[in-house]
């Protein structure tokens, strides 16, 4: 029988960790006794100068994702890391090999939106999508797979109910979501038996991603969007998500699966 494992003395990356949803998932996975290695782009210059003048969104971002999983009583490190660039990627994983003496768990998390009718689209705009969304998740992973396969470790990506879905002007974002939950089903049978994949779709966070692009191109608030669209009345959280990275992440008899939270919004079709 394989048995449940624990995530104690366990080393993790998020990418994208700085954003809402990735410390989310950093902070519930520190929580469950895993060190984090935070890898965002724009982290480096401040990250550990709480001191400097100069601020730094990024930075301040990973820094206060520090401090929480510091105080949780794990450690935590910060890597500047732009997952679209072959060489930071390998840095990321050499660094956190290095720092931490191995890896046990990749959340690829990191991802981008905007909102553009296909007809209207430059190439370059579904490059920059496809480039984060999907190639970013491949370089990592594939970065990643020597040393997951020495821990017996998982692999968790973060999709999208976009990954089921069509959109109007989203074409670009949830080609890049469909594209990562074939990867998530083609990499849990190649890593088989060694390292678990799965997904986690995340239907409604209320992240700048919602509030600064998705919100103003609804023409309704965010609390109508709710409404309307959640049979359970309430959006989700990245807590939810950082619960549901642990739940995957210590259960090895799960690979292959894309698992929705978004309060029936995917059920709700008549």
């Amino acid at each position: 029988m394989v048995e449940r494992t624990s995530l104690d003395g366990a080393v993790s990356i998020v990418t994208g960790a700085g954003g809402d949803i990735g410390s989310g998932i950093a902070t519930e996975l520190a929580s469950a006794g895993s060190d984090i290695v935070i890898a965002d782009v724009d982290v480096l210059e401040t990250a550990y100068n709480q001191q400097s003048s100069q601020e730094v969104s990024g930075a301040t971002r990973a820094q206060a994702v520090v401090e929480q999983i510091e105080d949780q009583g794990q450690r935590a490190h910060v890597v500047e890391c732009n997952v679209t660039k072959p060489e930071q990627v390998d840095a990321l994983i050499d660094e956190t090999v290095s720092e931490f003496g191995g890896l046990d768990l990749l959340v690829n998390n990191a991802g981008i939106i905007t909102v553009t009718p296909v007809e209207e689209m430059a190439a370059d705009e579904w490059d920059s999508i496809m480039d984060v969304n999907a190639k970013g998740v491949f370089l990592v992973s594939k970065a990643a797979i020597p040393h997951l396969r020495e821990s017996e470790g998982s692999i968790i990506n973060t999709a999208s109910i976009a990954g089921d879905i069509g959109a109007a002007g989203l074409g670009h974002y949830c080609a890049s979501k469909h594209a990562v939950l074939g990867l998530t089903k083609s990499l849990s049978l190649e890593l088989a038996p060694d390292v678990t994949v799965n997904a986690i779709c995340p239907g409604i966070v209320q992240t700048p991603m919602w509030e600064d692009v998705l919100t103003p191109e609804l023409e309704e608030s965010y609390e109508e969007t709710i409404e309307r669209v959640i049979p359970m009345g309430r959006d989700q959280t990245p807590d939810d998500m950082g619960r549901l990275a642990v739940f995957l992440a210590e259960n090895r008899n799960i690979t292959g699966q894309a698992v929705t939270v978004d309060g029936g919004i995917l059920q709700n079709v008549i």
